[in-house]
C-alpha cells in the first residue's frame, strides 16, 4: 500500500515549484517588457526617419528585403559587405565548437545545421554523444571529490581537533570560493579584455549562463567582427567549458553532501526497492532457527508415510499379524 506522506510531500514541492515559475515569469515580464516596448518605438522612428531620407525607396520591397536579411541571419550567415564578415560560418573550428556546446547540452544555437542531413546527423550524434559526455564529466568530477575534498578532509579531522560536519562545512565553503573565482570571476575580466562590446557583467553572465548548461546565446564568443586568432580562441574557449562543467558538478556534489540533500529526495520517494526488499527478508526466518520450517505439501507427505516405517513414532493403525 502506497503511504500518503510521499505523496502529499510530493504534490507539496510541485506546487512550490510552479509557485516559483510563476514568480519568475512575473518578475521577466516586468524587468523586460518596457524595454521591449522601448526598442519597438527607437525601431518605429528608425523606420520612418529612413523611408523620409529617401523617398525613391518603398516601403514593402523594403520590408520584404529586411525580412530576408534576418532570416539569413538567423542562420547564422552575415549579410554585411565588409571582407571580414564574409569568412565561413562552418569551418572546421566551427563547427568542433557547435559539436563541443552541444555535447555539453549548452546549445548557444548559433550556428544549427542547415541541412536535412546535418539534422538527422545531429540527432544521432547528440543521442550517443550526450550522454556519454555528462557521464565522462561526472566521473571526473566524482574523481575530484575524492582527491579535493575526502583526502583533505580525513586529514585536517585527524589533526584539527573539530568535527567531521563542521569541518566539512569549513572545507565545503572554501573550495566553492576557489572554484567560482577560478571559474567564473577570473574568466569574467579575461572575456571583458577580449570583447570589447562585452562589461564585466556582460562577461560574467556569459560564465554562468554557459557552465549551467542553460546557453541562452546572447553572448557567444569569438563571433565580433576583426576577432584576433579565432580560431585558437575558440579551441581555448571548448577547453574551458569542458573543465568549468566539471568544476561546476563538483560544486554540486559537494553541496548535495553537505546538505544530505539525499536524505531529504527521500521524503518524496513512494517506495524505495531497498525497502521492500528489507520487508521481504524480514518475512523469512533465519536459517539457524530452531524449529525447522516445513512446508504444508511436506508436512501432508509425511503423515500419509506408513506407521511401520517410523519405528520410533507409536503405531496406532498398524495391521495384527498374529492372528494371520
Amino acid at each position: 500500500m502506497v503511504s500518503r506522506s510521499p505523496l502529499l510531500l510530493w504534490l507539496l514541492l510541485l506546487v512550490t515549484h510552479l509557485l516559483y515559475l510563476l514568480f519568475g515569469a512575473f518578475v521577466f515580464c516586468s524587468l523586460e517588457q518596457p524595454q521591449e516596448q522601448l526598442l519597438r518605438e527607437e525601431t518605429e522612428e528608425l523606420w520612418a526617419e529612413f523611408l523620409g531620407s529617401h523617398p525613391c525607396l518603398s516601403e514593402e520591397p523594403l520590408d520584404d528585403f529586411l525580412r530576408r536579411a534576418l532570416l539569413i541571419r538567423s542562420f547564422g550567415v552575415s549579410v554585411l559587405r565588409n571582407t571580414s564578415d564574409l569568412q565561413l560560418k562552418w569551418d572546421f573550428v566551427s563547427a568542433l565548437f557547435f559539436s563541443g556546446t552541444t555535447l555539453t547540452t549548452i546549445g548557444y544555437g548559433h550556428p544549427f545545421p542547415i541541412s536535412m542531413s546535418g539534422k538527422l546527423f545531429c540527432l544521432l550524434y547528440s543521442i550517443i554523444g550526450i550522454p556519454f559526455t555528462l557521464s565522462l564529466l561526472s566521473i571526473a568530477a566524482q574523481n575530484l571529490l575524492v582527491l579535493l575534498r575526502d583526502k583533505p578532509v580525513r586529514f585536517l579531522n585527524l589533526q584539527c581537533n573539530i568535527s567531521r560536519n563542521k569541518l566539512e562545512w569549513i572545507h565545503a565553503a572554501f573550495l566553492i570560493a576557489l572554484l567560482a573565482l577560478l571559474f567564473f570571476f577570473i574568466p569574467a575580466f579575461a572575456f571583458n579584455a577580449i570583447e570589447e562590446n562585452w562589461s564585466y557583467v556582460d562577461s560574467l553572465y556569459f560564465c554562468f549562463i554557459s557552465l549551467s548548461t542553460i546557453g541562452l546565446g546572447d553572448y557567444i564568443p569569438g563571433e565580433r567582427s576583426g576577432q584576433q586568432m579565432p580560431a585558437l580562441y575558440k579551441i581555448l574557449v571548448i577547453g574551458y567549458l569542458l573543465i568549468g562543467l566539471t568544476a561546476v558538478f563538483l560544486m554540486i556534489e559537494i553541496l548535495k553532501s553537505c546538505l544530505k540533500c539525499n536524505q531529504f529526495f527521500n521524503l518524496f520517494l513512494l517506495e524505495r526497492e531497498d525497502n521492500r526488499r528489507s520487508e521481504e527478508m524480514e518475512r523469512v526466518p533465519p536459517c539457524d532457527s530452531e524449529v525447522p520450517f516445513v512446508p504444508k505439501y511436506e508436512e501432508t507427505t509425511r503423515r500419509r508415510v506408513p506407521h511401520s516405517v517410523s519405528p520410533t513414532e507409536k503405531s496406532y493403525g498398524a495391521i495384527n499379524t498374529s492372528f494371520s
